[in-house]
């Protein structure tokens, strides 16, 4: 009989281990596919595993959010980078060091590359805006019996004239 309890044991710590090895491989697969600059392949594997995300730990929540809104920066999908990024934060900020340090500062340079792609904001202007309406361009009208004088928009090229 001890040696079945000693069996079951281990083979209980076995199957402990290795589903807590397993439950984040697509993390680490999407992080490795990242590393190396292949962010379709790499959004493709968090894309299909995205559904596993809600059964989680909270560690592997947030590193996941981390790599998924870097990959997201890396394809130019900032609304979607923005997203992510901010859930990574949002569950590092109520929940300090859920993160690992390397993780954390993963993160940190996303939110960088991130702020790198966005365009430029508009120059602020101190101008004050009218309240009275200026002038109106004028229009008018030309005669239908007034000659056009027709222009090429190729130097050298004389136009066809055009029958009114």
């Amino acid at each position: 009989m001890g040696r079945n309890a000693i069996f079951r044991t281990a083979l209980t710590g076995c199957f402990v281990l290795l589903t807590a090895c397993g439950s984040g491989h697509y993390i680490q697969r999407g992080a490795d596919l990242y590393s190396e600059g292949r962010f379709v392949e790499a959004d493709e594997i968090f894309a299909r595993s995205e559904p596993r995300l809600a059964r989680a730990a909270l560690e592997q929540q947030a590193t996941y959010a981390a790599y998924r809104g870097a990959t997201f920066v890396a394809l130019g999908d900032l609304p979607h980078a923005h997203r992510w990024l901010s859930v990574a934060s949002e569950i590092e900020r109520t929940r300090p060091g859920t993160l690992r340090p390397e993780d954390r500062a993963f993160l940190d340079g996303a939110w960088r590359a991130y702020g790198n792609r966005l365009p430029p904001a508009p120059p602020a202007t101190n101008a004050v805006a009218s309240t009275s309406p200026g002038a109106s361009p004028s229009i008018t009208t030309v005669p239908t019996n007034t000659p056009v004088q027709e222009r090429a928009l190729v130097p050298g090229l004389v136009p066809q004239s055009v029958p009114q």
